[in-house]
Formats: C-alpha cells, sequence, structure tokens
C-alpha cells in the first residue's frame, strides 16, 4: 500500500512539475528602469519580459498610461494620461512561435514623456507608467507599473 501511494504521489509531483509556465493570456513582467530621476533633456529606458503561450504579438499595440501628480492642472487641461499606444507597436517581424519568451524595451526622449507643466511654480513632476497588450486572439495581459519616476520640468 505504501508503495502504491509513493507511486501515486511521485507520478503527480512529475506531472506537476511539467507544466507549461506560459499561459494564453500575454504576461508581462517589469525588470528595468533606467532611472527614477529625470532631468530636463534626458532619457529613460523601460525593460520588460514577456511570454506568451500562442506567440501572436507581432504587430499588436503596447498600452502606456502616464500617472502623474501634475495632472489634473486646476483649469483641467492638459491631460496626456493615455500616451498614443500607436507609437509603441511590437515588431511585425517577431516570429510566431509557440511558448514566446521575450524582452520589450521602450526608450522615451524628454519630450516623449510628456512632462505637465501647470504653472511655473512647480518644477518636478512625480509619474508612474502602466503598460499592457492584447494579442491577435484578444487576450489582456495583466498591467505593470514603474516605481514612481521624478521628471524634472
Amino acid at each position: 500500500m505504501r508503495a502504491l501511494l509513493f507511486v501515486f504521489f511521485s507520478m503527480l509531483i512529475i506531472a506537476s512539475c511539467s507544466k507549461d509556465k506560459f499561459s494564453d493570456k500575454p504576461m508581462l513582467k517589469l525588470t528595468s528602469v533606467s532611472s527614477q530621476h529625470i532631468p530636463v533633456g534626458s532619457a529613460i529606458q523601460i525593460t520588460m519580459e514577456y511570454t506568451d503561450a500562442q506567440g501572436d504579438l507581432a504587430g499588436v499595440p503596447l498600452f502606456v498610461q502616464k500617472l502623474s501628480s501634475s495632472y489634473p492642472c486646476d483649469d483641467g487641461s492638459k491631460d496626456p494620461t493615455f500616451l498614443d499606444s500607436l507609437s509603441y507597436i511590437i515588431p511585425g517581424d517577431v516570429p510566431a512561435t509557440s511558448n514566446q519568451k521575450g524582452e520589450i524595451v521602450v526608450t522615451w526622449e524628454y519630450f516623449q514623456l510628456q512632462p505637465i507643466a501647470c504653472d511655473g511654480v512647480d518644477t518636478v513632476e512625480n509619474a508612474t507608467f502602466k503598460f499592457w497588450l492584447r494579442d491577435q486572439a484578444g487576450n489582456m495581459s495583466d498591467t505593470v507599473s514603474t516605481p514612481i519616476i521624478t521628471i524634472e520640468k
């Protein structure tokens, strides 16, 4: 009886270890942010790792949302909370292979960060950037967020 239980639990452990770690839903993981303080005129690089079981990410947009300490301005203007996702497209030549794993690197020059200057008094903006994507089959990834990034104005 003990031998039978041992064999059963061994098979259960082996079966659970061999399960595929990729899912139909794309997965994003933030791996690095080049700096959390951006002086005027400098750039930032954000690196994320992705996995997708179907490998159908070629040509899909990477959505970006900016959450800013400077928004909303007192006059209700200047709302760049959703950045232009058409500017961030996964290249169309990414091969459609199953169990795909790769890296997405977003590099922004200072002007692309769209710092919000509501008035001349605020000299810095604290912002968090959120990223997500939807594969060709319509599966939505989780949202990943950067730590707070200070942007000088």
